[in-house]
């Protein structure tokens, strides 16, 4: 105890005072030594307490910068893997903020490219814009730009839109694209989010599953089988609308069970129907069977059925589906390949078509089936011993039939045309195809016919409603143009009324004047009225020779005034007496009046989009080049894609908006370019303009093309109508 009040004397200075220290100055002192102590304990404590404090907030901020590195880098690889899924993010301003791989993928701009420096308008239509924008506040108002995706994205329970985006490349796909909102911590919107699919490949499936579905329909239609579906029993689930037609009975009876197929069958063959089903039960659940059927009417038919059987899990039988075949006809034929020439003559006599046997030399008919009396209109009697020719003009010229003899028949069919039907009083047109043949012993040619008015006629319509449709979108121009004489007019008598009225004398000279001005507007409103019924009536299916220049100067007059007033100009560059074609010049003349209204469409476009375009104009060219006439009719419009290039000649393709057209216009003169023999190429750079040139051989040139050597057992066969539009709106 005394070493240790001496050791705080020590540390205190109190050393040499030792001595003379009462016991109360040591115990203070002691007791300041204590609380000393004390407060070094407690601020070492408090050092080590916030040291520890220090060292758990660094962990814990590193956790959260750990957590937030990952969650960074998990919203990165969602984002990034969404490949083929567009995902945009803007803010209030629409400047975008995120742009992740997908969008990169399908927009062809690079996210470092767009961040921070563009809105989502760089690949969106402006039509699309405005089309939602009007239906998102009504028809009557429209919500532009950035507004809208902010007013979208207050929708919460927005559902997903079709739109369209545009590719760096200018390249259009359809997107279905969502619109949500990005909030801030307070709840308040800070942006808006953009997720996009590409819906391509689905519109494509949809299109290819609706024609399909289409093509299944005409298929069933169209096909002489008889579809069923049935039972082992005989009952009928599921039949095709020609059942009625073959059995005489109506479906419903069918259907209703109160008639069972095998009611039908004939007794004698019944049997065999039961052993070919029960066969194929124990083969491969596949059979085809021959059998006769008695129709309602009393009538006995041959049916070929091929069916297949369908079973459930367990094996037993699910239900039988089919088709029915009327094979009486064929069935006959057989029969009478196998019996004699009378047989023979019976096959010949049933033919559906006109057939007729021309001797190879002088085209006299040697033969005819009842059909060919019927097409032509005669007894068979009176048909046999007169010449072909004399029925009906061929197609090209009167020259066919000398150049038939000495080259031969065409391979690809002749249209002929008869000057009237007697039992309709109109046009008939046949398609035929030859064939040689050995006839009695002397060298002959049969000649199998179709009858192709109808199919003729309805392309004469489609045509004519395109023209009608054409002078349509031109009635604005030509109504200008006819005002024009018709105020002329006006002014001269507003002249003489005047005149008149104020009873003053009216010169020789100007009465002559105001006469022969009036007379001569008059004369030139007749003119545009006479193109216009010239160009407007329904023409007749007959080729004439062309000349190439014809249509184009006749176009020009009608539509000439309409692309003035558009300030469009048009350049000309004809050739001199270019050698004539083999074609009709109002179709002609159809070509081009829709080649120059889609340039001056394109024209149009492109003034709309660039104001700064200045080069309005169209420029037409004919030319004679390698035995072929043609004509090219350039525009520096807006081009047309490279990616659709390939499609603009399929029928209802069009590029423009939804009420504008149909798409049939170029489908049409492909039809009629392909009619005469023509071919039609487009050459086209987008942004600067397009070319279509189309061409034909020279009228001296459509000479035809001789069919093989005769071949006894070679027969007759029929194909389908050049001008028939199925055949010619396709590449």
């Amino acid at each position: 105890m005394t070493k240790t009040i001496n050791n705080c004397c020590r540390l205190h200075g109190f050393e040499a005072m030792g001595s003379r220290l009462t016991e109360a100055d040591i115990r203070a002192v002691m007791e300041e030594n204590r609380v000393l102590r004390e407060e070094i304990r407690v601020a070492r404590k408090a050092a080590q307490i916030t040291a520890d404090l220090v060292v758990k907030q660094f962990e814990e901020t590193e956790k959260i910068l750990h957590r937030f590195q990952m969650a960074n880098a998990m919203r990165k690889a969602v984002l990034d893997s969404a490949s083929q899924m567009a995902i945009v993010a803007a803010d209030k301003r629409g400047i975008i903020i995120v742009f992740n791989a997908g969008a990169e993928n399908l927009l062809g701009y690079r996210a470092k490219d767009i961040i921070g420096r563009a809105t989502p308008e760089l690949f969106l239509l402006t039509a699309d814009l405005t089309a939602h924008g009007t239906e998102l506040v009504g028809s009557c108002d429209k919500v532009d730009g950035m507004d809208l995706f902010l007013a979208l994205a207050e929708q919460r329970d927005a559902k997903p839109r079709e739109w369209t985006f545009v590719r760096k490349d200018g390249g259009h796909f359809p997107v279905r694209m969502s619109v949500n909102a990005l909030q801030d911590a307070e709840g308040a919107t800070s942006g808006f989010l953009l997720i996009a699919n590409d819906i391509s490949e689905q519109k494509r499936s949809e299109k290819a599953l609706m024609e399909s579905e289409l093509n299944y329909r005409l298929l069933l239609k169209n096909l002489p089988n008889v579809v069923f579906k049935g039972y082992a029993n005989g009952d009928i689930d599921f039949i095709d609308d020609k059942i009625e037609a073959l059995t005489g009975y109506a479906k419903e009876e069918f259907l209703s069970g109160k008639k069972k197929w095998l009611d039908i069958v004939v007794a004698e063959d019944l049997d065999y129907v039961k052993q070919m089903f029960i066969q194929a039960l124990k083969a491969d659940k596949s059979y085809i069977r021959e059998y006769r059927i008695r129709a309602k009417n009393g009538e006995i038919f041959w049916i070929e059925e091929g069916g297949q059987i369908i079973c459930d899990e367990t094996g037993h039988i699910d239900f039988v589906i089919g088709a029915f075949l009327n094979i009486t006809m064929r069935k006959l034929a057989e029969k009478a390949l196998l019996e004699s020439e009378a047989k023979y003559r019976s096959l010949f006599n049933a033919g559906p078509d006109p057939i007729l046997v021309l001797d190879k030399e002088t085209f006299e008919i040697l033969d005819a089936n009842p059909r060919a009396a019927e097409t032509f209109a005669q007894e068979k009697k009176d048909l046999v011993g007169k010449v072909f020719t004399d029925f009906g003009a061929f197609e090209y010229d009167d020259h066919r039939p000398a150049r038939i003899r000495t080259e031969g028949w065409p391979a690809n069919g002749v249209v002929i045309q008869r000057l009237r039907d007697p039992k309709t009083d109109c046009n008939l047109y046949i398609k035929i195809k030859a064939s040689p043949t050995i006839y009695k012993g002397k060298t002959a040619t049969i000649l199998a016919g179709t009858d192709i008015t109808e199919v003729i006629e309805k392309d004469a319509q489609l045509i004519q409603a395109s023209k009608m449709s054409t002078l349509g979108e031109m009635s604005a121009g030509i109504a200008h143009e006819l005002n024009q004489p018709l105020n002329a007019i006006k002014l001269g008598n507003e002249f003489l009324k005047t005149m008149l009225n104020r009873r003053l004398p009216i010169p020789d000279k100007d009465l002559l004047h105001v006469v022969l001005e009036v007379n001569e507007q008059v004369e030139r409103a007749s003119d545009i009225i006479n193109r216009l019924r010239a160009f407007g009536r329904k023409t007749e299916n007959v080729k004439q020779t062309v000349d190439i220049n014809e249509p184009v100067l006749g176009v020009l007059k009608i539509i000439g005034e309409q692309l003035k007033l558009e300030s469009i100009q048009v350049a000309l560059d004809l050739t001199e007496n270019p050698p004539a074609v083999l074609a009709q010049r109002n179709r002609l003349e159809q070509v081009l009046f829709n080649l120059i209204t889609n340039a001056r469409d394109a024209i149009n476009k492109k003034r709309n989009e660039a104001p700064e375009f200045q080069d309005h104009r169209i420029t037409i060219t004919t030319f004679f080049q390698n035995q072929r006439v043609g004509v090219a009719v350039s525009d520096t419009g807006i081009g047309v894609p490279k990616e659709i290039r390939n499609k603009i000649f399929e029928p209802f393709f069009t590029t423009k908006e939804v009420g504008t057209g149909m798409g049939l216009g170029l489908s049409i003169i492909y039809g009629i370019i392909r009619d005469y023999g023509g071919d039609i190429v487009l050459h086209s750079e987008e942004g600067r303009g397009s070319t279509f040139t189309y061409s034909f051989p020279c009228a001296e040139m459509m000479a035809p093309r001789p069919i093989p050597a005769p071949n006894p057992t070679t027969r007759a066969a029929m194909s389908a109508a050049p001008t028939e539009p199925t055949n010619h709106t396709r590449r």
